[in-house]
């Protein structure tokens, strides 16, 4: 059940980034969540191919400051109206949410290098449920994130508070995943 948890950031960071990737084709929304499960899946893999391990306390710490670092953007994009105002065309503007899923992989690398493969399980086993868990929740916290910008139309008017959301929502979600372990 642990690799359920550790897909949960792929659902937070989704979630606060769905509003933004909320014009993207299916396509594009779909590729955006299985990387989440690429980098999940390879991040545990290396984990228990190299023995690779860094501290578990330095692993939860840069996933936290890379969700404050891409919240804190975020909010400077919809401070800034020009910019804001373009954000919705500029794919320039939203480079950020394609570092998400590699950034989101290192607490993997570590899951893999401590905990190791159980006993009943293949490596390529349990990476094949990291990827899965990752994108499948990756997949529901886009369909959150856009079913918001869906159910309040005047948010897709106002780019400057969808990013202003996605900033706050980044930041509110390292919080939440500081607090609870996750």
């Amino acid at each position: 059940m642990g690799f359920l948890l550790l897909g949960v950031d792929s659902l937070i960071a989704c979630i606060a980034v769905g509003p933004i990737m909320a014009k993207r084709s299916l396509a594009v929304l779909s590729a955006f969540a299985v990387l989440f499960g690429v980098g999940d899946g390879a991040g545990y893999l290396l984990g228990t191919a190299l023995h690779y391990s860094i501290p578990d306390s330095l692993s939860s710490a840069i996933e936290y400051s890379v969700l404050v670092i891409l919240g804190v953007y975020w909010l400077g994009v919809a401070i800034i109206s020009k910019m804001a105002a373009r954000a919705e065309v500029s794919e320039k503007s939203h480079w950020g949410v394609w570092i998400l899923p590699w950034a989101l992989a290192v607490d993997n690398l570590t899951y893999g290098a401590v905990d190791g493969v159980p006993a009943h399980f293949s490596v390529w086993a349990s990476a094949g449920e990291q990827f899965l868990s990752s994108a499948i929740q990756a997949g529901i916290g886009l369909a959150i994130g856009i079913g918001v910008v869906a159910a309040i139309p005047g948010l897709r008017r106002r780019m400057p508070l969808v990013n202003a959301l996605a900033g706050v929502l980044l930041i509110a979600g390292a919080g939440v995943m500081y607090v609870t372990g996750w």
